[in-house]
């Protein structure tokens, strides 16, 4: 969406001067104050950095005033910087930040307003037209019980080889707002168009790209609609609602929930189905630099997540051994905020946690109970952090406070209590076998925890 900012606002953030009163034996916090930095050109985005002038653990929570069923928009920090983003709305906010110290009489807090003023442009289709394909790459299609969510299944790389008559399918997006699926002399079918096992053959009507159909790209609501019975992205068979047992039951239109990134070369598109699942489709545009696969074998450059099955993470006696507590296969779904969290080893060393708007997080960085929430500082995919793996050794060594593998209270010789308390450097003893890498990091008393992961 092209979002434009109205108004700019800077946020100074917190300085508490905390004082001792000789003749008390409680601290007293004084002076809070707080600015609050815009982060995003369309000022959805804001950050507040806390800072003290003297001793004392401040624990600071700020309340970033948003009308939610749960307090996804409360943050707890020691510092320097909270950030949050408000929906893609003009509101007025009001913010508190409260400031919390061991020993001290009461707690402190401060309001104050903070508007968000955003002017949309209106629904185009110069954001979309051109040729698209699903993108070559894994994950390009799937489906899972949330959007972005592939646990149930999804595409590997080996599919861009295997299903290349789907890869090679053309989705057409003209000036004129028509549509047309280009599929050439086979694409990929199923049973529920009569083909006698899953593979490459010739199109169906009305899934054969003979639809006359036309397109509307909403880049407001974030929609691209399709009118016209036959006419699809990625998967024939997934409409509203539901999939396809025979194709004299296609839809006549078809809405997807439709992300186009800024450069725009990809769309990440979604669709609800029954049950509450998604099918998710990435497509590339023709034309478009599409990196290739990261390589498998030695190098653990790419993208990683937390294998979507029972054990991938878990914490035992001993190496390979999760019997003192191991996920179950309930886990992929209940705790999907962690699965699909990515861990990107970059080409030029860097590394980076890749959380999205949520991460699973616990009493330790101040969620009670456990549960799917914001990403907490300083592991919350903003730190500045680098990797060396040790092929020879065994090991990935992450420098960068606030970066992690797996769990983020995990560290060489134990688990954090407070955020605060990050490791600037971790670990991991690591076995890689090319697309699964197997994570261990032992902790007191000689326990181990382990996270299996794929990329």
């Amino acid at each position: 969406m092209n979002l434009l900012k109205k108004g700019f606002y800077i946020l100074l953030l917190l300085s508490i001067t905390i004082s001792c009163n000789e003749d008390e034996d409680f601290t007293l916090i004084e002076g809070l104050d707080f600015v609050i930095a815009s982060l995003s050109d369309d000022g959805r985005e804001v950050g507040v950095v806390p800072t003290t002038v003297s001793g004392g653990d401040v624990l600071y929570t700020v309340d970033f005033g948003e009308t939610s069923d749960d307090d996804s928009d409360v943050l707890m920090t020691s510092g320097p910087l909270v950030e949050y983003k408000y929906p893609n709305e003009t509101a007025t906010y009001r913010i508190t930040v409260t400031a919390s110290l061991e020993g001290a009489p009461s707690d402190v807090s401060l309001t104050k307003e903070y508007t968000v003023t955003i002017q949309v442009a209106p629904p185009s289709l110069s954001g979309i037209e051109g040729t698209w394909k699903l993108a070559p790459e894994a994950g390009a299609l799937g489906v899972g019980p949330a959007q972005d969510d592939v646990s149930w299944w999804a595409s590997s790389s080996d599919d861009v080889t295997v299903r290349a008559c789907l890869f090679d399918d053309e989705y057409v997006f003209n000036a004129d707002g028509t549509f047309q699926n280009v599929l050439g002399s086979d694409t990929w079918l199923e049973a529920w168009q009569g083909a006698a096992e899953d593979g490459c053959a010739a199109p169906v009507f009305p899934h054969d790209g003979t639809a006359t159909a036309t397109y509307e790209y909403n880049a407001t609501a974030g929609t691209i609609t399709l009118e016209g019975t036959g006419a699809y992205l990625g998967l024939a068979k997934v409409i509203n609602g539901g999939e396809l047992s025979t194709p004299s039951e296609a839809a006549e239109s078809i809405t997807y929930i439709a992300a186009v990134s800024a450069d725009g070369n990809t769309i990440e598109l979604d669709i609800e189905i029954a049950g509450g699942g998604f099918w998710s489709f990435k497509l590339a545009k023709e034309g478009s630099v599409t990196p290739p696969p990261p390589p498998s074998g030695s190098a653990i450059e790419g993208a990683w997540k937390l294998a979507p099955a029972a054990g991938a993470l878990g914490v035992g006696p001993s190496q390979g051994d999760v019997s003192w507590w191991s996920s179950s296969s309930d886990d992929v779904t209940v705790r999907a905020c962690l699965f699909d969290d990515q861990y990107v080893f970059n080409s030029d060393g860097t590394f980076e946690n890749v959380l999205g708007s949520d991460t699973w997080v616990e009493g330790w960085q101040g969620n009670d109970p456990e549960g799917c929430a914001a990403p907490v500082f300083p592991h919350d995919g903003t730190a500045s952090a680098t990797y060396e793996y040790n092929e020879t050794a065994g090991t990935i060594t992450l420098e960068g406070a606030g970066a992690f593998l797996g769990l983020a209270k995990v560290i060489n010789g134990g688990e954090l209590s407070t955020p605060s308390a990050a490791e600037e450097e971790i670990t991991y003893i690591a076995t890689l076998d090319g697309d699964t890498l197997k994570v261990e990091i032992e902790i007191a008393g000689g326990g181990f925890w382990t996270f299996n992961f794929v990329r």
